[in-house]
């Protein structure tokens, strides 16, 4: 099988204690107006960590960032099925300076991450005890 290797960054912020969230462009193709964590996908020659900090620094101007463990896998079903990689990522930065592809922010506790995010991403958040880490104020094990 044939797939398309796509990372999503869930990216905290230890000092403000809250989740980056992004929101895509109301033109967008797919998920247009829809809040998500930043990310894409993995071009040729590129491993999936590079493809990361690549895709924060160019949808969010963060080029801070620390990536930790991997937070869960998914695959989506598709044409051609999407492997998505969720790193659970930390940042010190808190200015972020959008791509054409959303349009705007927010730093989000659980409870906005709850009311913005997609049923299906806050329930691989959920299983995989990813709302933890504003509880314990750490990505770290």
């Amino acid at each position: 099988m044939t797939a398309k290797i796509i990372v999503k960054c869930i990216i905290h912020n230890k000092k403000l204690n809250r989740f980056l969230l992004v929101r895509r462009s109301e033109n967008d193709d797919t998920g247009a107006d829809t809040w998500e964590n930043a990310g894409g996908s993995v071009e040729s020659g590129e491993t999936p960590e590079e493809a990361a900090k690549r895709e924060v620094r160019e949808e969010t101007g963060i080029g801070d960032i620390r990536i930790g463990n991997i937070a869960y896998i998914a695959l989506l079903h598709h044409e051609v099925p999407d492997l998505i990689i969720a790193y659970l990522c930390e940042t010190d930065e808190e200015d972020v300076r959008l791509s054409f592809e959303h349009s705007s922010f927010v730093w989000a506790d659980e409870q906005q991450c709850r009311s913005l995010l997609p049923a299906e991403i806050i329930s691989d958040l959920e299983k995989n005890k990813v709302f933890d880490i504003l509880s314990k104020g750490d990505y770290h094990d």
